[in-house]
């Protein structure tokens, strides 16, 4: 934009619009082809007006349903890893066991390395990345919602047996 030069309303929609979407300026100003300035600057001026207050719980709502698609894509595979893993996980210890029991002749060690490495990866572990996206998920949600990304709240019920 020019120096001094009046922003049109539709300039003005597209980058609260992008902010709303990205909530960053920089990658805003660069979908754009804007200085980030710029961007800032229409952000701070428009961000009070009801009409962008709507379009911001819009979108906000838009990733709401987003990340809640992606929690429920994200358990339910975990729920078929985790049920597979446990149908397949003495099979696969077995597997780990023959290999490195294997003579050095039939296959040398960096092979046998690399065979029990895929195994592992097939067995339960190999959850982690996914429930570091699922918490994640979770926490962007209820952050979008206005609820607390943190639990500091711990139930816990002690049965006692006699």
């Amino acid at each position: 934009m020019a120096k001094g030069k009046k922003t049109d309303n539709e300039t003005i929609y597209k980058v609260m619009l992008s902010v709303f979407s990205t909530g960053n300026y920089s990658e805003t100003a660069r979908q754009l082809d804007m200085p980030q300035k710029t961007v800032e600057d229409i952000y701070k001026k428009n961000i009070e007006k009801e009409e962008f207050a709507k379009l911001r719980e819009q979108k906000k709502d838009e990733f709401v349903e987003k990340a809640t698609r992606i929690i429920d894509k994200a358990t339910n595979l975990m729920e078929k890893r985790i049920d597979l893993a446990t149908q397949h996980e003495d099979e696969l210890e077995e597997i780990i066991d023959e290999i490195w029991n294997t003579d050095k002749k039939e296959m040398n060690e960096s092979k046998k390395k690399m065979l029990v490495s895929k195994i592992v990866g097939m067995q339960l572990y190999s959850l982690k990345e996914l429930a570091v996206t699922l918490g994640t998920m979770y926490d962007k949600r209820n952050l979008a919602e206005g609820k607390s990304t943190e639990n500091t709240k711990l139930d816990v019920n002690i049965t006692v047996v006699e």
